[in-house]
């Protein structure tokens, strides 16, 4: 809301610094002979005034009928066609209006008020407590139509001589309804009316266009007063608690992780991570938008976030330790490697084809030889005692245990027995071992 609130303001400023330098251009070009009287010029096409007024306190320049227009308005007065055009951004599809020969304007009009979420759920509490009274109701419909009567009061000052249908083929093209009828002389015209519930007694539009009045956008009151949002947003900040406000980042920061995870797993190429992203943000999704926080399942899902920035480290380091060239990709012998890093990741164990004989068992040699040597040696022993050179290093470290698998067919229990598969599985440790057998017996006569 801040940046809104800043941007508005920015763009507020540079339209009036645009607007003075084109008077201060006009008065020089008149040759300072008008000084008695002031030009003011009409907004660029495709912008909206809610940016050019300033703050509810500025005069803007009016003609010195605009206080006699304003109390016909207040008193009623229908016939708006005598009123002077403003605010008009281009013709809207060759249309005209109803009741004369003029082109329909698309009117500039006042962009709608960013908001929050707690804002809007703010709002939706205001009006749920306002109830279901008929003056609940008309309140409710004052308050949510807003924006609508902002853009009537355009859409009168940009075609005067309007009626409620003009601005409903603009604004709402499915409520006019267009049928085709034979006049008086047999000839087939069309003809409009507005759809049933614009004509249901007490409709909110009905009701909103008889009390909007011709204003243009540029004199109307903001609908995004951005110095009070701001001022309500920086008040907020300084009363703020610091476990708040570490909950409030705390969106911004899963967020920033699960963009740069994205961006590693999309350079590193790893589907299991991929997928866990997606679950990961449909996760997220649930967990933030809820009122009180469940640190338990937060910490979870922390560590999920944990957990795939270690594999997509890991994969780095495998890919640099296997010399995988990301430009080689065309190469049977990288995609070969790019292959076995990506099972080393996702499965417990690994066949490597040609055992040592093979590219990457020669890869996977040296690096059990370079870790034997960087755990076994100490550069400054290794400097000191030339006896260390002829020390026998070997190219692997001791095994951790031992595991004997023993497959035979024989027949059991008896030697005419059905010949069947048996299996005895044996692990050697240092302190345990263990024994697994699976043994079958033919059960035909037994």
């Amino acid at each position: 809301m801040l940046n809104c609130c800043i941007e508005r303001k920015r763009g507020r400023d540079e339209a009036r610094k645009a607007q003075e330098g084109n008077r201060d251009g006009e008065h020089k070009a008149s040759g300072g002979k008008a000084s008695g009287s002031t030009t003011t010029k009409e907004p660029s096409q495709g912008k909206s005034w809610d940016s050019r007024s300033d703050s509810e306190e500025e005069f803007f320049e009016c003609p010195s009928d605009q206080g006699e227009m304003e109390t016909f308005q207040t008193e009623g007065e229908k016939d708006s066609s005598r009123f002077k055009a403003e605010g008009r951004l281009h013709p809207y599809n060759n249309m005209t209006l109803l009741n004369s020969a003029e082109p329909l304007y698309v009117p500039v009009t006042q962009e709608p008020a960013p908001m929050t979420e707690d804002q809007l759920e703010e709002q939706s509490e205001v009006l749920t407590k306002l109830g279901t009274s008929a003056k609940g109701t008309h309140l409710r419909a004052q308050m949510q139509s807003a924006c609508l009567l902002s853009d009537m009061e355009s859409f009168k000052a940009a075609n005067p001589g309007c009626v409620l249908e003009d601005f409903v083929r603009w604004y709402s093209p499915r409520d006019y309804v267009e049928e085709e009828v034979f006049d008086e002389k047999g000839r087939t015209v069309l003809k409009g009316e507005l759809s049933a519930r614009m004509k249901i007694p007490g409709n909110t539009w009905v009701e909103t266009w008889e009390t909007a009045r011709v204003t243009p956008a540029r004199r109307q009151k903001r609908l995004f007063d951005d110095t009070k949002e701001a001022e309500k947003v920086l008040h907020y900040l300084v009363m703020l608690k610091p476990g708040d406000l570490a909950c409030h980042l705390l969106p911004c920061l899963l967020h920033a992780a699960i963009v740069k995870l994205k961006h590693e797993e999309s350079t590193e190429n790893i589907p299991s991570v991929g997928k866990n992203i997606q679950q990961a943000t449909s996760q997220a999704n649930k967990l933030l938008h809820s009122v009180n926080y469940d640190y338990k399942r937060l910490e979870d899902f922390i560590n999920q976030l944990v957990t795939m920035e270690r594999v997509i480290t890991e994969a780095r380091s495998l890919k640099a330790k296997f010399a995988v060239d990301e430009e080689e990709n065309n190469d049977e012998a990288a995609l070969e490697l790019q292959k076995v890093v990506t099972s080393l990741l996702e499965e417990p164990e690994v066949v490597v084809i040609g055992a040592g004989q093979a590219r990457i068992g020669r890869i996977i040699h040296r690096l059990f030889i370079n870790a034997q040597r960087a755990a076994l040696l100490s550069p400054v022993d290794e400097d000191l005692e030339p006896a260390a050179e002829s020390r026998k290093i070997p190219d692997f470290p001791p095994p951790a245990g031992r595991e004997i698998l023993l497959r035979t067919c024989v027949p059991r229990p008896a030697p005419y027995s059905k010949v069947l598969p048996q299996r005895l599985f044996c692990v050697l440790m240092k302190d345990e071992f263990r024994l697994a057998g699976a043994f079958s017996s033919d059960t035909s006569f037994f």
